[in-house]
């Protein structure tokens, strides 16, 4: 029979110092709040993002070997709650797209998805002129007039792309984030994420802001 996370808490405590008597309550916190809020995540990352706007632990630190009681609690309130220690993604049929899915950093992972939708179109643009028979491809470099480069930004399509989803309410939703008036991003937490006029700085370059 799985132990219940408050005795196992109690157990842990005895030997604990008071620093880290605190930060053992501090996780119990917070995995309690994931059970009460009916979320079966209890893997390191996501225990450590919150508690670290806290003030307690990253996820580095709990990794450590001197985070393995904070491991132990995490884990006895999955089993207790029937939760999961790792985070399930959605398998994907493109390897790329898996890949990109493990990158933490959300403007780098938007970046990169940027990067493989307009690999994806130039693919399905190759095949199409494959179907078509002989064409002769004129496969001299673009002069500097015939890039497709908006002439207030400078920026590529993909690079533009990478800047719309980086903002777009999908990528918000993913990381538990929010925006408000300022153009700040804030975390499930509270925590400010990006400083103010990050949101609209971003939508002006890509042309949706005023």
């Amino acid at each position: 029979m799985t132990m219940h996370p408050d005795d196992l808490l109690d157990q842990l405590k005895k030997t604990a110092t008071p620093r880290k008597q605190k930060t053992l309550d501090l996780i119990h916190e917070v995995c309690r709040e994931q059970y009460e809020r009916g979320s079966k995540d209890f893997s390191v990352a996501t225990i450590a993002r919150i508690t670290e706007d806290r003030g307690g632990p990253s996820k580095g630190a709990i990794h450590n070997k001197t985070g393995d009681d904070y491991k132990g609690l995490i884990k006895v309130w999955a089993e207790h709650t029937g939760g999961v220690t790792r985070k399930v993604r959605q398998v994907s049929e493109n390897p790329y797209t898996a890949l990109i899915d493990k990158i933490e950093n959300p403007a780098l992972r938007s970046m990169m998805a940027g990067i493989l939708a307009e690999n994806r179109q130039m693919r399905r643009e190759i095949t199409l002129l494959k179907a078509e028979g002989n064409r002769v491809i004129d496969m001299r470099p673009p002069s500097a007039e015939s890039r497709e480069v908006p002439a207030s930004t400078g920026l590529f399509p993909s690079e533009i792309e990478a800047l719309r989803h980086a903002v777009s309410d999908r990528v918000l939703k993913d990381e538990g984030w929010t925006t408000d008036a300022k153009g700040r991003v804030i975390s499930e937490a509270g925590r400010v994420v990006y400083k103010p006029g990050y949101v609209s700085a971003i939508r002006k370059i890509i042309g949706e802001g005023t």
